[in-house]
């Protein structure tokens, strides 16, 4: 069983397993075809990193993809995400991505430039140098490495997925993993494990609904932040 393989990184705005920035991380495009895509979407709880920045935030993302040739691509996405509820959470960002397939593997190499506002988090770039590996069968393992100039520190990740096709308009996916962190907004070591289960239905080819729940476990007991389990929902459009 191969899994669909989207062509943009849409973020998703979700911890380290950015769909979003991450072409293994679950995303509701994974089944829509090339070119221009618009995501919206809702989160009870927005966790990035193992850090707890916003409740009820609303968002929305739009991007592109462009192959070189049939191993190569160049991914952009941009997006706004601010919090519904009674608090004053914005974010605003750019993502550039560069994709190369070598048999089961997939490199990237990225940079995406984060802007926040009202919230301990620094704006800043995240450099990052990711490969995936494509087992044989639903399987796919990934590991990442970044530094975040916001944070002047470095983010590291090892994580697999799980990918099961219900029928032709649908199948879900489940994305679990842990994260390392060093100089990282006061934190060192082992910063946390998550995961992430969604459920895609594509209503037709160029729009899909998907519905997920994730959690962020922090592994550091002495650490003064605390676990989450949120859930969401995506909208996804391709044009």
């Amino acid at each position: 069983m191969s899994r669909p393989r989207k062509a943009l990184l849409l973020l998703g705005l979700s911890s380290c397993q950015l769909i979003a920035a991450n072409p293994s991380e679950s995303s509701p495009l994974k089944d829509i075809p090339y070119g221009l895509e618009f995501l919206t979407q809702y989160k009870s709880e927005y966790n990035y990193r193992g850090f707890i920045l916003a409740q009820d935030t609303i968002d929305i993302q739009f991007g592109g993809n462009y192959a070189f040739d049939d191993t190569t691509s160049l991914n952009a996405a941009s997006w706004f995400a601010t919090e519904a509820g009674s608090g004053d959470f914005t974010e605003a960002g750019l993502l550039v991505d560069l994709q190369k397939e070598i048999d089961q593997w997939t490199l990237s190499l990225s940079g995406t430039y984060h802007s926040f506002t009202n919230t301990f988090l620094e704006s800043g770039t995240n450099i990052e140098a990711a490969a995936y590996y494509q087992w044989n069968g639903p399987i796919e393992s990934s590991g990442r490495i970044a530094y975040d100039t916001g944070a002047e520190g470095w983010f590291s990740a090892l994580s697999s997925s799980y990918y099961q096709r219900i029928n032709d308009q649908s199948y879900l996916l489940v994305d679990f993993g842990i994260s390392y962190v060093s100089h990282y907004y006061g934190r060192e070591g082992f910063n946390d494990a998550y995961g992430k289960i969604s459920y895609t239905y594509n209503i037709n080819q160029s729009l899909s609904i998907s519905p997920y729940i994730g959690t962020s476990l922090l592994l550091d007991n002495k650490d003064t932040g605390r676990d989450s389990l949120y859930g969401g929902i995506y909208l996804a459009v391709s044009f």
